[in-house]
């Protein structure tokens, strides 16, 4: 403990040592430098104090006290202009309540905050600047509320009144949050927790020309950028993204053998249990994916019998009789059906706030212990001892074994609301540790407090799954534990622990994000630096600022180690690099797609491929030249809905095939890329042993596609999902981990950027980019797939 607090103690003074060593590079050693850091400017002063009568006296008293060291330091005219600037922050959460305290101490006085979260009680520890009574209400409302205290106030006379006015929405929100709107800033701050906003102040930022500062931090790693378009940096969207781990239904339904196997189950049972549509659980049961998983069945069974020199035409084992093959309905599909209608999930209660359990109907309680009772019993013990007696786990290392008895009997003497210990569900007794390792039957009775919730709740069904919801996190802790159980999986997972897995999540260190943030506020002061000289230059005062006005001079691009260098740093400063000559949104670069044309549609092309993947927000696509499907402003949706739900080949135009190039136009984000498309029908994936060998890939046609490769001649290419780190920063860590959060990102590899303006079919037309660069960029960072701050 005494070697973690000194190594942090180190890394700390390290890194003031840096910001120090940058703000003395930025203003040439300014004579006053050691009174920003070390003198009377930091001394604890009153807000108010008296202005000085005489017209001759120093301009410093008429500075406030907070603001005189960055005057000193910075210089009077970059601090009018921090006074006057406008800053956009998105994100009001880890790094952000860093930022607007930075923001706020430093003289920034007219900030917007836009951001969608509200305050959970797992935020306090580290988002200083919201306290209990705050839980639940937005974010980006508290926080600007406390850091507009902390705006040191002009002289009665120059104060026009700070202003910091939160915005509770999703940035995403082309009504109130598009190019003209963010036009109206100096720069943007990005302190966000997802891919898919991140991708959008990206390409608002670059439409609109305005810098963009952007951070993440990921435990002890962080990084800082900044992305001007005008100044020719790469932009985020510029190296690949790894994608996201899938794992095969089968896998997860049949044969588990890590912690992650029980706990993607037991969300998709919570799905399945409460979800608003049963269907969208991969462990529902129909005739199309029952015949999927015995396909998949086949196919392995098939695959293993040609390799030992057998026969595999079909013929079943005798251990498989009829009724007994993969592919059955389950033993408990009928019962969570019933007990979905026993909860009131599947009831239209619009507007009816009515609970199926009330306080005090003992027999309504006992009715829905009853049929948990029931459902738990053909999950963990009946179900398991019919795949038991099919053989299906002979050649595993452990045989499962169903839960006793004595611990599903729990389910139906749980109490709730106070009582003997030994009766309460484990998140309600006295010694109650998040940290705590339940046994199978705490599990059950967890189960069983859960359903009661549920069939209490006027609320159904339930929300998707969530992992700052109490609730859900307890079913799926309690559910994934007693399967690791049943499967032997070591090891079981306290509900601290589930909740990292569940929501792919890093544990957000506090000190980081405030260095982070104190690294992007020092960026500002470039950018303001910058934007100085481009005015200065304007004016004819200036001869060399056009140089200075380049941010890639000024900026950097700024990694915050666990580790310290070989020469002892903790932070590490390179170029900004230079934009991909193959990014399809700051160079216009094509991308390859390869899917099956023939049962793809183009709903399915819209909303997996065009708006999840790709980050358009208002899509047209054209095909042949002709617009199949338009959105935006003044457009009639049901002009092109006939076209949803064609196959990709039938569309008109010649419909997209083998070779085909699809025009993909986005102008609330002022994008537009060339999709050229590879015809793919057979798709393989890895099988679950060790083995190495293929199988038949059996997962959902709208998971099937490939984004990335080289412009298709005959044979459709395969993504390469390896994005690499910056050569000097390969063996670090930091070059590849950013972000609070990120979800899937695609790989983009092809030709140059076009040089002429593009005319659509609707008349507009696009502005090519001004600035060109044909070297290859460096592959800079790769952003880690949902990483969530915790506690």
């Amino acid at each position: 403990m005494i070697q973690s607090t000194a190594a942090l103690v180190e890394r700390s003074r390290s890194t003031l040592q840096f910001c120090s060593a940058q703000l003395i590079t930025l203003l040439s050693a300014h004579r006053s430098i050691n009174r920003f850091f070390l003198g009377s400017s930091l001394a604890v002063q009153p807000y108010r104090y008296k202005m000085s009568t005489d017209s001759s006296a120093d301009n410093t008293t008429s500075c406030p006290p907070l603001l005189r060291g960055i005057r000193s330091a910075l210089g009077p005219a970059l601090l009018t202009q921090i006074l006057e600037s406008k800053i956009l922050l998105v994100g009001s959460g880890g790094i952000g309540c860093e930022l607007l305290k930075n923001l706020a101490l430093s003289g920034f006085r007219n900030v917007d905050v836009i951001d969608l979260d509200t305050i959970d009680v797992s935020n306090l520890n580290r988002q200083f600047l919201f306290r209990s009574q705050h839980v639940g209400m937005p974010k980006c409302v508290v926080a600007s509320e406390a850091a507009l205290k902390m705006v040191p106030p002009l002289p009665s006379q120059q104060d026009k009144g700070a202003k910091y006015t939160p915005y509770h929405g999703n940035v995403c929100d082309n009504s109130k949050f598009n190019v003209p709107y963010v036009q109206t800033f100096d720069l943007v701050l990005n302190a966000l927790d997802n891919i898919a906003a991140r991708r959008r102040v990206n390409r608002l930022c670059l439409a609109a020309n305005v810098p963009l500062v952007e951070a993440g931090t990921s435990g002890y790693l962080g990084q800082v950028t900044v992305i001007d378009k005008s100044s020719n940096t790469e932009c985020y969207e510029c190296q690949p993204k790894p994608t996201q781990k899938v794992y095969p239904i089968c896998t997860i339904r049949s044969t588990p053998s890590q912690p992650v196997h029980c706990i993607v189950w037991a969300k998709e049972m919570y799905k399945l249990c409460f979800g608003p549509n049963v269907g969208d659980s991969m462990l529902f049961e129909d005739e199309e994916s029952l015949r999927a998983e015995k396909a998949a069945e086949d196919e392995k069974d098939g695959g293993d019998k040609s390799a030992n020199g057998q026969e595999s035409n079909g013929t079943t084992t005798a251990s498989k009789t009829d009724g007994e093959e993969s592919g059955e309905n389950s033993t408990y599909m009928d019962l969570i059906v019933g007990l979905r209608s026993l909860l009131g999930v599947d009831n239209d209660n619009e507007g009816d706030e009515k609970k199926v359990l009330e306080s005090g109907d003992d027999a309504k309680r006992k009715e829905v212990l009853s049929k948990a009772h029931e459902s738990l019993t053909a999950l963990f013990v009946t179900e398991i001892e019919k795949q038991i007696g099919m053989d299906r786990y002979k050649t595993a290392e452990k045989v499962p074994v169903p839960v006793s008895a004595d611990d599903l009997a729990k389910c139906n003497t749980i109490i709730t609301g106070g009582g003997e210990d030994h009766l309460l569900p484990p998140t309600e007794r006295k010694d109650y540790a998040p940290t705590q390792i339940w046994s199978p039957s705490d599990c059950i009775q967890e189960l069983a407090s859960c359903f009661l919730d549920v069939a209490a709740s006027p609320d159904q069904p339930l929300p998707e799954f969530d992992k700052d919801d109490d609730m859900a996190m307890r079913f799926v802790t309690a559910a994934s534990n007693l399967r690791s159980y049943v499967f032997q999986i070591d090891p079981i997972q306290s509900l601290y622990s589930a909740k990292g897995i569940a929501g792919n999540i890093i544990p957000a260190i506090a000190t980081t994000n405030a260095i982070v943030a104190g690294l992007q506020v020092l960026q500002c002061f470039h950018i303001l630096k910058a934007q100085l000289s481009t005015s200065s230059n304007r004016d004819g005062d200036d001869d060399g600022a056009d140089e200075r006005s380049n941010l890639k001079k000024t900026c950097r691009y700024t990694y915050c180690l666990r580790d310290k260098t070989r020469k002892g740093y903790y932070l590490q400063p390179t170029t900004l690099p230079d934009p991909n000559p193959n990014c399809f949104v700051c160079r216009n670069a094509i991308i390859s797609l390869t899917l099956n044309t023939q049962e793809w549609t183009l709903d399915m092309l819209l909303s997996r491929v065009i708006k999840k993947e790709l980050g358009f927000h208002e899509p047209t696509v054209l095909v042949g030249g002709d617009i199949v499907y338009e959105e935006g402003e003044d457009i009639d949706p049901s002009e092109y809905a006939i076209n949803l739900p064609k196959k990709l080949v039938n569309l008109p135009s010649g419909g997209v095939t083998h070779g085909s190039v699809i025009r993909i136009e986005d102008y609330s984000q002022d994008l537009e890329v060339d999709v050229n498309v590879s015809h793919k029908d057979r798709w393989m994936m890895k099988a679950d042993d060790d083995s190495g060998k293929e199988k038949v890939d059996d997962r959902d046609e709208i998971d099937k596609f490939e984004i990335g490769g080289k412009k298709p001649v005959a044979v459709a290419t395969t993504t390469d999902s390896s994005g690499g780190a910056k050569e000097n920063m390969a063996q670090d860590p930091a070059a590849d981990e950013e972000g609070d959060d990120d979800d899937i990102e695609i790989i983009v590899d092809d030709d140059t950027p076009k040089k002429t303006a593009v005319a659509s079919s609707n008349g507009k037309k696009r502005k090519p980019d001004m600035e060109e660069d044909g070297n290859k960029a460096k592959k800079t960072k790769v952003d880690t797939d949902e990483v969530v701050e915790i506690e």
